[in-house]
């Protein structure tokens, strides 16, 4: 089994998994304190059916909560997910 490692790159606003010399990666903008707004979510067909997509979004869905932080997406992908889970909609801001 592998292990999927997502990093979280603060000043670039991105997280990203990186295998075989590719990249998944979810970036967001802040466009105020305590808020973060989901724009893309990239996983190449290299990689795809993984669940890479879901993990990136699961990844800054946690560190959202844990800040105590509000969320907003205009990534398609990142928003079906989180308005399939109650405890992530309760976030949009």
């Amino acid at each position: 089994m592998t292990t999927t490692r997502i990093t979280h790159d603060e000043n670039h606003m991105r997280y990203s998994h990186f295998e075989n010399g590719l990249e998944a990666y979810l970036t967001y903008e802040r466009p105020r304190t305590g808020h973060r707004h989901i724009t893309h979510t990239i996983v190449p067909g290299e990689l795809g059916g993984r669940g890479l997509g879901k993990k990136l979004v699961k990844t800054v869905m946690e560190d959202i909560m844990a800040a105590g932080e509000t969320v907003s997406s205009s990534c398609w992908f990142a928003t079906a997910l989180i308005e399939k889970s109650p405890e992530w909609a309760a976030l949009r801001g």
